[in-house]
């Protein structure tokens, strides 16, 4: 988490942060901070399609528990979000964003291409969905950061 506060603090230009979202930890924290110290970056969560319980939540302004999730992003797999983070997401993340196993694994293939780093299918999450974003909303010359976690590897 260091890294990110560092980030943060020293590039005035950050536009959005992009955090894979599983129980919904990782987003909680992070949201919370970057809108206490920078409320003007966008901060949001991505989840698999096939795991999307924060996304379901959110839409029924309740937790509620996914009858069955796909394990492909198994770190991010995760049927019901937690009661706190809920709470918490609720209040300062900007949106969620939900991909698909295609996108995850595009993903996967282009930080290799350009890193030769390999993620995980829930690292890459936020990853897919930061690229959707932009598609999406034809984003172009703006500072985006997607935090990329996990090591599970097999």
């Amino acid at each position: 988490m260091q890294c990110s506060i560092d980030f943060v603090n020293q590039d005035s230009d950050l536009d959005a942060i992009f955090v894979p979202v599983g129980g919904g930890g990782l987003l909680a924290g992070v949201s919370t901070y970057i809108k206490q110290v920078r409320p003007d970056v966008k901060v949001f969560g991505v989840e698999p399609l096939g795991a999307a319980c924060m996304t379901e939540a959110l839409m029924r302004g309740e937790i509620c528990t996914l009858p069955s999730v796909d394990a492909f992003a198994d770190g991010v797999a995760v049927k019901t979000a937690g009661t706190e983070t809920f709470r918490l997401i609720s209040s300062f993340c900007d949106g969620i964003i939900t991909v698909t196993t295609e996108e995850i694994c595009a993903a996967i293939k282009d930080v290799f291409k350009d890193t030769r780093s390999i993620l995980e299918p829930a690292g890459a999450v936020s990853v897919a969905g930061m690229k959707a974003y932009c598609k999406l909303h034809g984003v172009q010359d703006k500072v985006l950061v997607a935090v990329t976690s996990g090591a599970n590897m097999n």
